[in-house]
């Protein structure tokens, strides 16, 4: 797989959506898409579109607005992108703060990936030893408040940049400031938050920035800066004072502005780590029996008073994640499901980790109390449809399906009319295959089906749903769409009816037989059964646990360097 592939296979859909949502036969076809769409022609240059947003649940009812932007546009993006990988390289070499260049790991679940957070605050411990001040600030608003026209800038100096205006092979970062604006409808204003696309040209900018506070403070400052987050340590406050002055301006030299709501001069002794973080780690669950039971119950009593105490931190989800790292036994499967519903409905930010561990447990034969989950679902969906909270619905659309929980009538008249085209086609998936009592009115879906469709933003409804046939679509404007035709006629999908979740843990190859067992349920009753479960890592991707970034070796440049790590 190459670069451009992967930044369509596994960097193109925002991580939030339900696993459904595909764009592994997009990556697939690439080879055959570029010169159909003269995607490496000297002029080449996307259609305008528009992408659509997907609100997110954050902790403390807090969103995040991300994008799915339409294909024909990141297919470009992409494709210029991994072209210049071995010039973002360099460039990310140029700044010694970095913690947080991304990287193409072969292993990586996402294609632009990351060093862990977790290291954070061993870091800051280290180079902090023997400073007394740090400058804790980041970026207000970084991605939506990017100005695309300083991608040049960042990437070939502002004074440069400015007077090299035309795409040449030299000032390729005009061909990525075009393509940027081709996939957000020609403006100039804000990166898309979901593609891997976004983190890697943020970072180039975030670099940029990095050498102009170099310059400006005449020698690199002690400390580090993950994304945008920027923590230094300097020997006295007047340092560090003046180092925050110089950082505000070197982001205004690229239209960006310091969080004052988040900037803070501290003492060093003062570096603590997420105290809920350390409590929560040690809480640990027994094994199995009583013991069990009670330690449930205790765990999720603690996660709720850290997270009433802690509302800006995704402490509900960290503590289902946690909790999820111990085999349940059945006998006490029943409380471990309340306790979750209880989570998703005061914490719906948990509710993506709430559906994979249901279907994990479900896949392993436990039996799931589908009235309380059904109860569960029914009223997220009456509270968070009509507020447009695309997440919460999605994923209680999503176990729908998976877990084959009753949609109430009341909830699919809801749902028909969200600007939605995730929560559009989980609604029709459903409707199709009967699990719905019933069907849910097309009136709304009418209304976007027109001329332009396939460009505006509820793209991936319209041409999903219209080579299907569903909810009353045709594949009309897709035969009228020369880019979308092609993609037709190269069988490619964004949606897959047959798409199950990620499971937590998998009983190790070969343990039923090992034990002579015919199925699952005999082999959890077995006191060593956690023995021989394997759990999957981490997220990945730029927002998950992939790599620690010490002593790594340098990545390769371009094709022609091997690596059995990097690509």
């Amino acid at each position: 797989m190459d670069r451009a592939e992967a930044l369509l296979s596994k960097g193109y859909f925002p991580s939030q959506l339900p696993p459904a949502f595909t764009t592994q036969h997009l990556a697939a076809r690439l080879p055959a898409l570029q010169p159909l769409w003269s995607v490496n022609a000297a002029n080449a240059k996307a259609p305008a579109s528009k992408p659509e947003l997907f609100s997110v649940a954050r902790a403390g009812h807090q969103r995040r607005m991300t994008s799915i932007t339409n294909p024909v546009s990141q297919t470009f993006l992409a494709t210029f992108v991994a072209r210049h990988w071995a010039d973002f390289l360099q460039h990310y070499r140029k700044s010694r703060l970095s913690a947080s260049h991304p990287r193409f790991l072969r292993a990586g679940s996402r294609a632009a990936c990351i060093p862990s957070m977790q290291r954070l605050h061993e870091r800051k411990i280290l180079e902090s030893a023997g400073f007394r001040y740090m400058l804790r600030t980041d970026v207000s608003r970084f991605f939506p408040t990017i100005y695309t026209h300083s991608v040049p800038w960042a990437l070939h100096t502002k004074p440069d940049a400015k007077r090299h205006r035309k795409i040449t092979a030299k000032y390729f970062g005009n061909l990525i400031d075009q393509a940027l604006r081709q996939g957000q409808d020609e403006q100039t204003m804000g990166l898309p938050i979901g593609p891997d696309t976004s983190h890697i040209i943020a970072e180039a900018i975030s670099i940029a920035v990095d050498l102009l506070l170099k310059s400006s403070l005449k020698y690199w400052p002690a400390g580090f800066r993950y994304v945008d987050d920027y923590f230094f340590f300097f020997p006295s406050m007047a340092e560090a004072e003046a180092a925050l002055a110089a950082l505000s301006k070197a982001l205004k030299d690229f239209e960006l502005q310091i969080n004052f709501e988040k900037t803070k001069i501290s003492l060093v002794s003062e570096i603590v780590d997420d105290f809920w973080t350390h409590q929560l780690r040690s809480f640990d669950i027994d094994k199995g029996g009583r013991k069990q039971r009670s330690d449930i119950h205790h765990f999720f009593e603690l996660a709720k008073k850290l997270a009433s105490k802690n509302t800006d931190e995704n402490v509900m989800t960290y503590a289902l994640k946690r909790a999820s790292a111990v085999l349940i036994r059945r006998e006490n499967w029943v409380v471990f499901e309340a306790h979750i519903c209880h989570v998703a409905l005061s914490h719906p930010n948990t509710l993506q980790t709430a559906a994979q561990i249901l279907a994990t447990y479900k896949f392993h034969g436990y039996k799931l109390d589908s009235r309380r989950i059904q109860r569960t679902i029914n009223a997220l969906i009456a509270e968070h449809a009509a507020l447009g909270h695309h997440s919460e619905v999605a994923w209680c659309l999503w176990m729908c399906k998976e877990l084959d929980v009753k949609l109430e009538s009341a909830g699919v008249d809801l749902v028909a009319v969200m600007q939605s085209s995730v929560c559009a086609l989980l609604l029709m998936d459903l409707w199709i295959s009967g699990k719905l009592d019933k069907a849910p009115r097309e009136t709304f879906w009418r209304s976007i089906d027109g001329a332009d469709s396939l460009r505006e933003e509820l793209w991936l409804v319209c041409y999903e749903a219209g080579i299907r046939g569903w909810g009353g679509f045709t594949n009309a404007r897709v035969l009228a769409d020369a880019h979308f035709k092609h993609l037709l006629d190269l069988g490619v999908h964004f949606y897959d009816t047959d798409a199950t979740s990620k499971l937590l843990f998998n009983v190790r190859p070969g343990t039923l037989e090992k034990f002579k067992l015919a199925d699952y349920e005999k082999f959890f009753e077995r006191d060593d059964a956690e023995e021989y479960l394997e759990y999957e890592d981490g997220d990945g991707g730029y927002e998950g646990v992939i790599f620690d970034d010490e002593d790594e070796a340098p990545e390769p440049d371009d094709e022609t360097e091997a690596d059995e790590e990097y690509f």
